[in-house]
């Protein structure tokens, strides 16, 4: 399967589960998540690990797609102190990069050529932004998971299902290690599973023509 295709694909699947959760085309939505009949459907995992845009978060934006510009101006831009460095420090320590996940959120890949992906660099901003503003770590780490499971929502479906025992391929989905990096997807939008570049502009999504 070309990744183009791929990438169609997973889209379709997030836009089935959307209207699986509304009550929509539920029979459809279904159908899509299922590679074969009689197969199970993935739709479940999809709800249970990928947050819906428009959700209500601890700092007081609702996820949106548009909040990616922000929060890497914040990384950019805010210069924390010693003492919240070593809180930030500590937030990232859980996380994976879920584009490289052999490696830390703290230190993604990209950075080890003197680079950063803007998949890490929006979490990294909502962070210092957080810790920032008085947020114990716990609280930190769990707002950019939460905004790295809506952003990379297929990651951590891909990685639920091979948890389970499932094949993540056998839903159009790719092996968690073989993350978006590992796929030449760095310089791709974010809604199509990609990193959304290494400038300082984030692409979110594809141009409209």
């Amino acid at each position: 399967m070309l990744e183009s295709e791929i990438r169609v694909r997973s889209r379709a699947i997030r836009r089935g589960i959307l209207l699986v959760v509304a009550g929509s085309a539920l029979i459809g939505g279904m159908a899509a998540l299922a590679p074969s009949k009689g197969a199970p459907s993935i739709a479940p995992l999809y709800t249970e690990n990928v947050p819906q845009e428009g959700l209500p978060t601890v700092y007081g934006l609702p996820l949106a797609w548009t909040n990616a510009q922000l929060f890497a101006t914040w990384y950019d831009t805010l210069q924390l102190t010693a003492t919240e460095a070593e809180i930030l420090e500590a937030a990232l320590a859980p996380l994976a990069a879920p584009c490289c996940d052999d490696n830390p959120l703290a230190r993604c890949c990209c950075e080890r050529g003197g680079l950063i992906c803007n998949v890490v660099r929006t979490a990294r901003g909502l962070g210092a932004y957080l810790v920032r503003n008085g947020y114990p770590a716990e609280e930190v780490t769990r707002a950019m998971e939460q905004w790295l499971r809506f952003i990379h929502g297929d990651y951590y479906v891909a990685r639920a299902l091979a948890d389970q025992g499932g094949d993540p391929r056998a839903y159009g989905l790719f092996q968690p290690e073989n993350g978006a990096c590992y796929r030449g997807l760095c310089n791709a939008p974010l809604q199509e599973g990609g990193c959304g570049g290494m400038g300082h502009e984030v692409i979110v999504e594809r141009p409209r023509i």
